[in-house]
């Protein structure tokens, strides 16, 4: 997605005066959107992670022993509790996202100790996100998503004890999603099978398998979507039988992994 690119979502913004927060399905997440609203930016603090970015116009982010500045497309973190003022330069052209994520869900895994600009690739992942967000009925996969952001976006030092036999923890996950395929399966049950807790079990899943676990099932089912349409199975029938939303999902996850769509997958094969 072009950061530029300010999504379908966006347009439900008004072009005057307009603020709107909404709760998210994740406990402890809300979404703010502002575009263009005189309240007044005075020195303060939230009690949550701050992460979003800019939409239209710039703004200097004003610490305590520095000034950030912030275009259009750039991301922000800000940690919780740090104080700071934020001064866009017209505010008649000032629109952002910003979302607000409890200390109490990560603080004990992950840590912010500093403010940050997000440019490029992180960005895209953040609006990624956001957007998912908005639509997404799913908490365990919204979970995924923000746990491995969090990982990313928190401070590389962090120091956290995990059992000596983490890989083999790490591979009973494994070997349970392969047989698991048809099921659906959540963070929660992958913590209690592994006994890691869901940040860790994350992090370590990833850095053997280079995905996420929820990542990594998803690609299992869509490969078993494969095999099943070569065999004349119906796409109906499938989505059915691998818990796909509906065959758009299912259509959409195809064309990422294989470069094409089930219909044209199965029209070749059948030469």
């Amino acid at each position: 997605m072009n950061i530029s690119d300010k999504g379908d979502y966006l347009s439900s913004l008004e072009q005057d005066r307009h603020m709107e927060f909404s709760r998210s399905i994740i406990e402890g997440v809300e979404i703010k959107r502002c575009r263009n609203n005189p309240h007044a930016y005075k020195s303060h603090v939230h009690n949550e992670l701050s992460l979003g970015y800019i939409i239209e116009g710039t703004t200097d982010l004003t610490l305590r022993d520095r000034t950030i500045h912030y275009g259009s497309g750039d991301g922000v973190i800000i940690p919780s509790l740090m104080t700071h003022r934020c001064a866009p330069k017209d505010i008649n052209h000032w629109a952002y996202v910003m979302l607000f994520v409890n200390s109490s869900y990560y603080s004990e895994l992950v840590s912010f100790s500093q403010a940050k600009k997000l440019t490029g690739d992180q960005v895209r992942k953040l609006i990624g996100f956001i957007e998912q967000l908005l639509i997404e009925t799913i908490p365990d996969t919204l979970e995924n998503i923000l746990i491995e952001l969090l990982l990313e976006f928190g401070d590389k030092d962090i120091s956290e004890i995990t059992p000596t036999d983490t890989s083999d923890r790490v591979k009973t996950i494994h070997d349970y999603i392969l047989a698991h395929v048809n099921e659906v399966i959540t963070l929660d049950e992958l913590q209690q099978i592994s006994g890691l807790n869901k940040f860790s079990l994350i992090r370590n899943f990833k850095k053997l398998y280079v995905t996420t676990p929820a990542a990594y099932h998803l690609q299992c089912r869509v490969a078993e979507a494969k095999k099943l349409l070569s065999k004349g199975v119906d796409v109906f029938d499938i989505c059915e039988e691998l818990r796909f939303y509906d065959q758009a999902h299912l259509i959409r996850e195809f064309k990422k992994m294989y470069g094409i769509t089930p219909a044209t997958y199965t029209h070749q094969v059948k030469g």
